[in-house]
């Protein structure tokens, strides 16, 4: 006879609930949870001819990457996310869709389209989605997890960049390295992300009883070509720079660094970078970089797998809001 999955729930401690996910191969565990059920199940003979077959899931993962007109749209971080997702879903046999929404651009749509398919749960990379436009994705009453930003109000689970806690980092390593206060390579184009840098920024001056300067803020594009351009214009009128400095991202460093260096700046000797998000750019510049290491792979699998327990658990679970630490990782450039 063979064995109940409330009788397999008993053995391994675990609840109804989670067994019979597994059982019946639908998300809402995690993949070391399954995979214990699973081997259980076959060792004490589970009859699975009553459930659905084994490695097949039911319904779909959406990836949303919501896109408004003001997106960084190239900054590698994305990609990487992208790649990282891609690799889990494939490696443990989900079946997701992968689409891009801009703007206002058909949204309400997009999302009827979305309510009535095969949509299990959404993944919404939102970097720079507003209030309102997350209350339309909110609306459709489906498992969600933002990413990459937060918000207060409207309640909802997020993994996202400790962006602050980087900039800190970054921050008080350059006071301690050079004895000095750093300045700050601001991007023009303000999202959610880089406010939290700036404020990262700002308390570890206050930490070391530094005041910010307005003269230590230089505002370039986040872009690494946008950077250098404006770079150049301001070095056509600024002559005094400050001795070291944060961007908001590795790409404005990057641009920042070419344009001090056609103007016969060397690196670190006569001023020191250090960027954001320890991307290709970090890794490709000559000197290499000091960024801050962001971890997208390790957003990708922490937001599928609290998208699985929302999946699982239901409308009643208790929001999260979750942040992936930051380390940095020393180059050339400092």
């Amino acid at each position: 006879m063979s064995i109940s999955a409330k009788e397999l729930s008993k053995i391994l401690n675990l609840s109804t609930a989670s067994v019979s996910v597994a059982l019946n191969n639908k998300p809402g565990v995690s993949t070391a949870t399954r995979k214990r059920i699973l081997e259980a199940a076959r060792e004490y003979g589970y009859d699975f001819s009553t459930t659905t077959k084994e490695g097949k899931l039911t319904g779909s993962i959406y990836y949303i990457r919501y896109i408004n007109y003001n997106s960084p749209q190239e900054a590698p971080f994305f990609g990487y996310l992208a790649s990282s997702l891609d690799r889990i879903f494939a490696s443990e046999g989900y079946k997701y869709k992968s689409m891009k929404l801009y703007g206002d651009e058909n949204i309400d749509a997009n999302l009827e389209r979305i309510k009535f398919s095969d949509c299990t749960g959404i993944l919404l990379l939102g970097t720079d989605i507003t209030e309102e436009r997350l209350k339309s994705f909110l609306s459709l009453n489906l498992p969600l997890v933002l990413m990459d930003t937060w918000f207060t109000k409207p309640s909802v689970n997020c993994v996202k960049v400790n962006n602050l806690q980087g900039a800190y980092l970054a921050t008080e390593y350059l006071i301690k390295k050079y004895k000095c206060q750093p300045g700050y390579l601001q991007s023009s184009l303000r999202l959610y992300n880089y406010e939290e840098r700036y404020i990262g920024y700002c308390q570890a001056l206050e930490k070391y009883r530094m005041s910010v300067r307005n003269s230590d803020i230089i505002v370039t594009l986040p872009n690494m070509y946008g950077a250098e351009a404006d770079m150049n214009e301001i070095m056509k009128h600024k002559t005094q720079f400050a001795r070291c400095y944060i961007a908001d991202t590795d790409a404005q460093a990057v641009g920042s660094m070419m344009a001090f260096q056609s103007k016969e700046y060397k690196l670190p000797d006569d001023v020191a970078l250090v960027g954001f998000d320890n991307s290709f750019f970090s890794e490709d510049s000559k000197p290499g970089l000091t960024t801050i290491e962001t971890y997208p792979s390790y957003m990708a699998s922490t937001a599928i797998n609290r998208l699985l327990e929302l999946i699982s658990e239901g409308p009643q679970t208790v929001p999260m809001k979750i942040e992936i630490g930051t380390t940095l990782i020393e180059r050339g450039s400092s």
